[in-house]
């Protein structure tokens, strides 16, 4: 069973946006888009993060 995230996340979802549009490494824009997706509401536990990677 997977836990929830417990994370605050500072920038807003747009700014993550924003960012993950313009970053060209390949880490850093896996990492922004696992914050997006946490922002956004798409995922709520790990286990939805590793299903979403596949």
């Amino acid at each position: 069973m997977s836990r929830p995230f417990k994370i605050e996340i500072a920038e807003s979802e747009e700014e993550l946006k924003q960012r993950l549009q313009t970053v060209s490494s390949g880490i850093q824009k896996e990492k922004l888009q696992m914050l997006w997706w946490l922002k956004s509401g798409q995922v709520n536990q790990q286990q939805e993060i590793v299903l979403l990677n596949r």
